[in-house]
């Protein structure tokens, strides 16, 4: 998607790819650098957002020597190439257009945080007595005809319908739900927003059989055909005319052209982040090599790549963007946050519609909330930064959404 306010500024791109996520700061750091330095893009100007599907093969160099893994190069070189072909694509075909919102509801997700009846633990599944978010955001371009040049989802729930059994590559529930929506409009692009699904999980999940990953997939995208048939016209909004008088009072409402919010608004935010007690990289390496048992080593390699991300020291800079599009704002973290942080945030800007993306622009940790560190939760466990760390985010961004809110002088 290119995104700007008018024909000469300077676009905001984003980029949403089905990928799982990012194993290093230098396995994403190395296609974000060449897709910067191609579009001539400032950092705060770009997102590289990934859906999180659990069956997308993996795109990190270090697996080389692993079965396939001589194929991991190439592949890298193709979404390179994609990605760049896109963004010129775009530059070249932008055209005026409104985007607007709605909310609306898709009861797929769950809680994944299932506490066990043998032992009390808390695993990671399906928790049908803890509620879920269950927000749906769906955006749609379109011109002032009525032309719908593309949609957006925003949803949080993990793309994990798939587990460990299956042996092929699927976007997971993402696919099936974009194939739905754009069968009904017109073949035009959905883009699907990964939200802060950290504690999460779809109905069926990891399962054997895509027809899974199919079944979710049409759940939501019939959910969000219908937020998008219950959408005003673009331009159009509801004013209240007045009483009209009959049996009782009726309080009378038509629709109106309204003039749209043109704003469009980039900031990179910076917050320092205390990081938990973790082995060396040279510890981590050496355990890496006595492990006998692959998932183990599954589990410290994944623990060797933060370590090189955030190094050896007690805290960490983390760094996100806030864009304004209009009295909407994407919120994207490099990182997995809970249902908790969309949902606070939006309960803090009532009057705006707020998407928050997970896995944008890098991948460093699960950031759960405070309590989780107490409950001694699987996203807890992994987690690189110490408890709090997900309230100062959710208060770095939120302070940054109030700034962009202030009134600006005219242009």
């Amino acid at each position: 998607m290119y995104l700007a306010a008018a024909a000469d500024d300077s676009p905001l791109i984003l980029l949403a790819l089905d990928l799982s996520w990012w194993r290093s700061v230098a396995d994403e750091l190395e296609l974000r650098r060449a897709l910067l330095q191609a579009s001539a893009l400032s950092d705060d100007r770009l997102i590289v957002h990934v859906s999180h599907t659990h069956a997308a093969p993996s795109t990190f160099r270090g697996l080389a020597d692993r079965p396939g893994g001589h194929l991991i190069g190439a592949f890298r070189e193709q979404i390179e190439r994609t990605c760049v072909r896109l963004i010129s694509a775009a530059r070249g075909s932008a055209r005026p257009a409104i985007l607007s919102w709605a909310k609306g509801s898709c009861h797929l997700a769950f809680n994944r945080q299932f506490v066990s009846p043998a032992d009390g633990a808390v695993v990671v599944g399906l928790n049908p007595a803890a509620k879920a978010d269950d927000t749906l955001l769906v955006g749609r371009v379109a011109d002032a005809a009525g032309t719908i040049y593309a949609t957006l989802v925003n949803y949080a729930c993990h793309p994990t319908s798939l587990g460990g059994a299956n042996r092929l590559i699927s976007p997971d529930y993402v696919g099936a739900m974009r194939e739905t929506i754009e069968k009904e409009t017109g073949g035009v692009p959905c883009v699907f927003l990964h939200g802060a699904s950290g504690d999460l999980t779809p109905r069926r999940s990891f399962e054997a059989d895509v027809a899974a990953a199919e079944r979710n997939g049409l759940e939501i995208g019939h959910a969000a055909l219908g937020v998008l048939a219950s959408m005003y016209p673009p331009g159009i909004g509801l004013e209240w005319i007045g009483i009209e008088e009959s049996g009782t009072k009726l309080a009378v409402w038509r629709e109106r052209p309204f003039a749209a919010n043109c704003a469009v608004e980039a900031r990179q935010v910076t917050v320092p982040l205390a990081v938990v007690d973790m082995p060396s990289k040279e510890e981590l390496q050496r355990a890496i090599a006595d492990a006998t048992q692959e998932y183990v080593r599954e589990r410290l390699r994944r623990k060797l790549g933060l370590r090189e991300t955030v190094g050896d020291g007690q805290a960490s800079d983390f760094r996100f963007l806030v864009w304004r599009l209009g009295d909407a704002f994407l919120v994207a973290l490099p990182a997995e946050a809970h249902s908790s942080f969309q949902m606070q945030l939006r309960s803090r800007f009532p009057a705006q519609q707020i998407a928050v993306l997970n896995i944008a622009n890098g991948y460093l940790s699960y950031v759960p909330p405070r309590e989780d560190y107490t409950r001694n939760t699987y996203q807890a466990q992994v987690a690189i930064y110490k408890s709090g760390a997900a309230e100062c985010i959710l208060s770095a961004a939120g302070a940054t959404i109030a700034t962009l809110l202030e009134p600006h002088p005219p242009r």
